[in-house]
């Protein structure tokens, strides 16, 4: 299994899972088109039982946990590789934010349900790198699903550098 320093985001994001501008009015909506791409580079995942995964995740409390950020998760039987997408919304969105704020940054995450660890570590990961406001920032000014990822990595190399200096 891979340590902290071996998880990169660029592993499991595809750039055309990378939304700049995701709309909807509710979680149902807005996870769709979260997940719809997800379709285009993993065909064997079937999106309406990822949804309602995501969903009954989401009842057991919101994954839009403050600062604009929501990182709705599920483990699912989909293969033996951890999935990623990104989904935007500058404006922000009501996702039912604990914080009660509209959610901007959306990251999906979706791991093989055989692997429960490695999908707490992608957890923990997102959370670290989401924790810095300018991170933040960078990901609402990004202008393209490549700039999304370039900024993901300068933060994972920034936050790799850091832990090596202590």
């Amino acid at each position: 299994m891979p340590d902290d320093s071996t998880l990169r985001i660029r592993d499991i994001l595809d750039p055309k899972r990378a939304q700049l501008h995701v709309a909807g009015h509710s979680k149902r909506e807005i996870l769709t088109a979260l997940v719809a791409p997800i379709a285009s580079t993993h065909p064997t995942i079937d999106i309406g039982a990822l949804v309602e995964a995501l969903l009954e995740r989401e009842q057991t409390s919101s994954t839009a946990i403050a600062d604009g950020i929501a990182i709705p998760h599920a483990r699912h039987s989909a293969g033996d590789n951890v999935v990623c997408a990104f989904g935007r919304n500058r404006d922000g969105l009501d996702f039912d934010s604990i914080d009660g704020t509209p959610t901007r940054i959306f990251f999906v995450l979706v791991s093989p349900e055989t692997r429960p660890k490695l999908h707490l570590r992608w957890l923990a990961h997102l959370c670290k790198l989401l924790a810095n406001p300018e991170f933040r920032d960078t990901l609402l000014s990004a202008d393209s699903p490549e700039a999304v990822i370039a900024a993901i990595e300068h933060a994972e190399q920034a936050q790799a550098q850091g832990t090596r200096g202590k």
